[in-house]
């Protein structure tokens, strides 16, 4: 509580993901459910024009981000007009289930459709398409979400066993379990879950999926220690 009270003093509406969305409603941002803001205080939210910023459900923000719905790049040309002064503001859209990587940049008039990713970095505008895979500057699509699910679905064995591999060689010791909380998927049922893997199950906000996956579907291991046999192995 002291902890939070102090990041309240120092950052105020940016102190957490929670403050900061509460504040973006109170100003009249259309903010859905379950919006995620990964480092707040150093994200930027366009609030100039807060009726022109629209944020759908199961939204994830990471920092810092930029999301803007004015350019003053008019300042240029207002000086070159002949006394005529300039706008653009225009609305910006970011559908359900969108994730917006490290350091992107999601311009005015960008219209982000559902379940849609945008890589670290990404200048992001005009219209993404849904289901999509996003990175560079300017953001170009790079594949589709199913796509992407098979890719993510083929390294996830490789990735896991180099976890172990580099934290064995570093520590001289076999991971905790706790270590592969994003890899449990391997070797758990829904019997051998701990706290934590319930937790980032919860976290994600599709609890009751996620059991429902683990019932129909036998894990590639029996259990850890059979994960971990198997990693060793893949050190020799």
């Amino acid at each position: 509580m002291i902890k939070l009270k102090i990041k309240k003093l120092i950052y105020k509406h940016k102190a957490t993901s929670e403050t900061y969305v509460d504040y973006l409603k109170s100003i009249g941002v259309e903010c859905g459910d379950n919006i995620t803001i990964f480092v707040p205080h150093s994200t930027t939210i366009d609030v100039l024009n807060p009726y022109l910023l629209k944020i759908g459900n199961n939204v994830a923000i990471t920092g810092p981000s930029s999301i803007l719905t004015h350019d003053y790049s008019v300042f240029v040309a207002n000086h070159m007009s002949g006394g005529r002064l300039f706008g653009k503001q225009q609305p910006v859209i970011i559908g359900d289930n969108v994730f917006i990587g490290w350091g992107g940049v999601i311009l005015p008039g960008t219209v982000v459709g559902n379940n849609t990713i945008i890589g670290a970095y990404a200048v992001v505008s005009g219209k993404l398409k849904s289901n999509s895979v996003y990175a560079g500057n300017p953001a170009r699509r790079i594949c589709s979400i199913e796509e992407y699910i098979q890719k993510r679905e083929v390294e996830q064995l490789k990735e896991a066993v180099d976890i172990y591999r580099l934290y064995y060689q570093r520590f001289d010791k076999v991971p905790d379990k706790s270590i592969f909380h994003e890899y449990f998927y391997l070797f758990s049922s829904n019997e051998q879950l701990t706290e934590l893997y319930k937790s980032k199950m919860k976290k994600n906000g599709n609890y009751e999926e996620c059991l429902l996956y683990l019932k129909n579907h036998k894990p590639q291991f029996d259990s850890y220690e059979s994960f971990c046999e198997y990693a060793k192995s893949k050190m020799k």
